[in-house]
């Protein structure tokens, strides 16, 4: 196991934390109703001081990936924001009424999710969890690829049509229809890539980081004056905060399909944009409206209820 300590900026994070969450038990404003953005914050950067002192740091020692990876997270979380306007199985209650405040924190809660995850993930590996964990080999060609093209084109046609009985479709469809794009260029990258030379390791530490980000998604959004409740039409036997207990499974995946979305982005960034300043700028238009339209879609079907926070 290797030696982890925190710096400066971990101890500072973990007492802000400390105190952000003991305001929050006491309802006092404006901490209680922002405690989920807070928490997480305080959190990515500290494990962020942690993974400093191994010098790969996401948020540290690469910022400028850092802050790509902070901007697109919003966006990234905002497609899964629109498919729940037709699955509607979480909603948002008391976010705040000023708008001028809901939706920069849309972005600053939502910007938290690729951190967290990678840098949670980078945490993993600076402990040496998985180290060399190595598996059969899989056998990847063409037949393969396109198979998992029509399984995840099929998964998202079921969630459309049957969002009732498909919906846990949403955390895995993303892996098979992206995974064969990523493996197109980039193998090292991919997971069937990973799978094919028996490397496991990435693999197993993003569905661990994703178990353990679910976990602290759940712990933090319980105590938060804005959060989110869940309708989900099975599984509520057992909730551990707000979530059924079987949806904890759903974030293994989900930390997959995260880190194909951002692999694919990066291919697009740096193969298709490139250094071409009318492709930035449509690209950006594009995202704004895009980021625009998911808020609405936000505002009007998933929030429930709105309180004043100034």
């Amino acid at each position: 196991m290797a030696h982890i300590s925190f710096g400066s900026m971990g101890w500072t994070a973990l007492l802000v934390h400390i105190g952000a969450f003991l305001l929050a038990l006491f309802r006092v404003e404006p901490v209680y109703t922002h405690f989920y953005s807070i928490a997480w914050w305080t959190y990515i950067f500290g494990v962020a001081s942690i993974n400093h002192r191994h010098s790969n740091s996401l948020m540290v020692d690469t910022p400028g990936q850092g802050v790509r990876v902070f901007l697109f997270s919003a966006p990234v979380w905002f497609m899964f924001e629109l498919f729940n306007v037709r699955m509607n199985n979480w909603h948002y209650l008391d976010v705040p009424v000023e708008l001028y405040i809901r939706w920069p924190g849309y972005f600053i809660a939502f910007g938290t999710v690729l951190p967290a995850l990678f840098e949670t993930e980078r945490l993993l590996r600076n402990l040496g969890l998985f180290a060399t964990r190595t598996g059969p080999r899989l056998r990847v060609g063409q037949p393969l690829l396109v198979r998992w093209l029509l399984l995840g084109a099929l998964m998202l046609a079921a969630l459309l049509l049957k969002p009732v009985f498909f919906f846990p479709a949403l955390w895995l469809a993303f892996i098979f229809l992206l995974d064969p794009l990523v493996y197109r260029y980039d193998r090292s990258e991919s997971l069937l890539g990973q799978a094919e030379s028996g490397n496991y390791e990435r693999i197993l530490r993003l569905m661990t980081a994703g178990l353990i980000c679910g976990l602290l998604w759940e712990f933090w959004n319980f105590w938060s004056g804005a959060k989110w409740i869940y309708s989900l039409p099975f599984f509520y036997s057992l909730k551990i905060f707000e979530m059924p207990a079987l949806g904890f499974l759903g974030f293994l995946p989900f930390a997959l399909e995260c880190y194909l979305i951002y692999r694919v982005y990066d291919l697009f960034r740096t193969r298709v944009i490139k250094d071409r300043f009318w492709m930035r700028v449509l690209a950006l238009a594009l995202m704004s409206a895009y980021c625009v339209a998911a808020m609405l879609a936000i505002d009007r079907f998933t929030v429930l209820s709105y309180k004043v926070t100034l």
